[in-house]
């Protein structure tokens, strides 16, 4: 059963009056999902607007042996998807309700459309972020005013941050956390030998030549520290994703996964400051020299500056 049968069968039961659209891996034709891949889904109700407005949903598979599927569903008026800026999406399958049949707009298709246009411009914020970030970085180390291990984690996240870069400016695409190594190496087969040199060595910066079971074994402990015991289906639907490429010997994307999860979700002074004892078991860092930390930098700076 193909994902369009199997969302719409699921839409019909649980939404069956809502515009709505499957976004991500598993509306991504150039991605082979596992079978950890939540369908994620936005749904447009505007008239039954409830308290709950993300839900998750885990339905038994119709198949001998696999998980259930999880379903993660947010349910949003039309007024909320023209005023949200954090949603965006390169890919999309429509799923037509009741809202949009009559109507010559859509705003599944005017946001997908103005994604598309300001595609350019947000990609040069954020590298000129990055930029802005290693300068001071690189301000920071000189003055001695960062200890040499906090500065090992920044260059991983910072390594992190410009691949995602680079799939966002050849792949003209969002990078998907759990298809990360399956991006990169898209990129580095389709792309010119400099740019693969230059990812290679970015790769070699984060340490993936040197990820294990060990390694992920590590990341995995230290990350349920930094998640702590409070309960919710975003947390159980990451670990279950970790497990899973885990059980498939899929250490890089485990800990590319682990890697970019942090990215998005502990980034604050303060998060930083509260788990610097968990640093080196959950980023398997290194202790270097300052002036390889320094090189570090600068070609972190000059593989940005290469992309605008």
């Amino acid at each position: 059963m193909d994902n369009n049968h199997e969302v719409g069968i699921f839409l019909e039961k649980n939404f069956p009056q809502s515009d709505s659209i499957l976004l991500g891996c598993r509306a991504d034709a150039n991605i082979n999902v596992h079978e950890c891949c939540e369908y994620n889904i936005i749904a447009i109700n505007d008239s039954q607007l409830s308290s709950q407005r993300i839900r998750f949903f885990n339905i038994p598979s119709d198949k001998k042996g696999n998980d259930n599927k999880t379903f993660l569903v947010r349910v949003l008026s039309t007024k909320e998807i023209h005023r949200n800026n954090l949603i965006r999406y390169s890919d999309f399958k429509y799923y037509p309700g009741k809202y949009f049949k009559f109507s010559d707009s859509n705003p599944f298709r005017d946001l997908h459309e103005k994604c598309h246009r300001s595609f350019g411009f947000r990609l040069k914020t954020e590298i000129f972020g990055n930029i802005f970030d290693l300068t001071r970085m690189l301000n920071s180390l000189s003055r001695n005013s960062i200890t040499e291990k906090t500065i090992s984690f920044e260059i991983k996240m910072m390594s992190l941050r410009t691949l995602r870069n680079y799939i966002h400016i050849y792949l003209r695409k969002e990078h998907r956390p759990s298809h990360l190594k399956y991006q990169i190496n898209s990129v580095i087969q389709n792309e010119s030998m400099k740019v693969r040199e230059r990812i290679d060595l970015i790769l070699e910066t984060i340490g993936t030549h040197r990820f294990n079971i060990s390694a992920l074994n590590r990341s995995e402990t230290s990350l349920k520290l930094l998640l702590g015991n409070i309960h919710s289906p975003t947390k159980k639907l990451v670990l279950e994703k970790i497990q899973f490429l885990k059980e498939k010997s899929m250490y890089v994307d485990g800990i590319l996964l682990i890697y970019n999860y942090i990215l998005d979700n502990f980034q604050t002074i303060e998060q930083k400051l509260s788990y610097q004892h968990l640093l080196n078991r959950t980023t398997d860092i290194d202790n270097k020299e300052k002036l390889t930390l320094i090189k570090q930098i600068n070609f972190l700076l000059e593989s940005n500056k290469l992309l605008i």
